[in-house]
């Protein structure tokens, strides 16, 4: 009799831990804003969302490249225009 007792109240300790797992990421936020990821879809978010972050990064940095091109290209320095055009050229690949 104790024997079943204690299995029984082993296996509903396991029931009740295995239902208490963390949500692989937290969905409802934004990829920016999450912080906490589990498990291996939340491993294959996180990289996702890296990748994203990435990608946006880079889009900022080429949106400044051009807009410092703008300014170079009204201050008419040949030189600066030449950097400034080269920045554009490495960071703004894809873009159109």
């Amino acid at each position: 009799m104790k024997k079943l007792l204690f299995v029984s109240v082993f296996t509903l300790t396991l029931v009740a831990c295995g239902s208490h797992r963390a949500p692989p990421y937290e969905k409802d936020k934004r990829p920016e804003d999450r912080t906490e990821y589990s498990g291996v879809e939340g491993s294959i978010q996180q990289q996702k969302d890296q990748a994203y972050l990435a990608i946006q990064a880079n889009k900022l940095k080429c949106q400044d490249a051009r807009l410092d091109l703008v300014d170079a290209e009204a201050e008419g320095d040949i030189n600066m225009i030449r950097q400034v055009k080269a920045r554009v050229q490495k960071l703004c690949v894809g873009d159109k």
